[in-house]
């Protein structure tokens, strides 16, 4: 594909880093209030050979970056209990008396918490008219937005959250919640064209 085209529809389209939707499989309704997210990164170990006067490398383990999201937390749905709801039901009992000591998080309850998370990169899409259909019908409208990519990460769990800061000198600013995501692995799918978002 040309880098510009003076020719008809074509040309270069880059991905824009305000297109994108996360889904949780396990917390419902977070995914409107996503307000930025981090995609996945990984690094490759090395360690190094010495002999006479060269150096030489090898690779070693493959590791992933946290993963860190920010939140608008609202009164419906409320961001801030569905958090503290996952530490709860992650196996985490606060220390009253001596039974609640005996309880610990599990990676299985931690991983439940939260199930798999998806960050979906979206094109830029639009509304399709359909052919005969005016515009200002309403129905018949198509949404053309499509998924043009997908990370998938594997086994994660919530290691921060941080509920925000308060303060009387801010009237204007939504409470956020940011909280950091750990995972085993990451999967990426990339989709020529595009699918359309569900």
């Amino acid at each position: 594909m040309p880098f510009f085209s003076d020719s008809g529809p074509g040309g270069f389209q880059p991905k824009r880093g305000f297109r994108f939707l996360v889904s949780f499989t396990e917390l419902s309704n977070l995914t409107f209030m996503v307000k930025s997210c981090s995609k996945p990164a990984y690094a490759v170990g090395s360690s190094k050979h010495a002999i006479l006067n060269h150096e030489f490398k090898f690779p070693g383990r493959v590791t992933w970056d946290d993963v860190s999201i920010e939140f608008v937390d609202a009164v419906d749905p409320n961001v801030g209990s569905k958090f503290y709801n996952a530490l709860l039901n992650s196996g985490y009992v606060n220390p009253i008396d001596e039974n609640s000591l005996l309880t610990g998080i599990t990676k299985v309850q931690v991983t439940d918490t939260i199930g798999e998370v998806r960050i979906k990169q979206l094109d830029g899409g639009g509304i399709v008219l359909p052919a005969g259909v005016d515009p200002g019908d309403g129905p018949g409208l198509v949404d053309s937005t499509r998924i043009i990519e997908e990370w998938t990460l594997k086994n994660a769990w919530l290691t921060k959250v941080s509920w925000g800061k308060l303060d009387y000198n801010s009237d204007t600013d939504m409470l956020s919640i940011s909280a950091t995501i750990t995972y085993d692995y990451a999967t990426y799918h990339s989709t020529p064209g595009g699918i359309p978002v569900q």
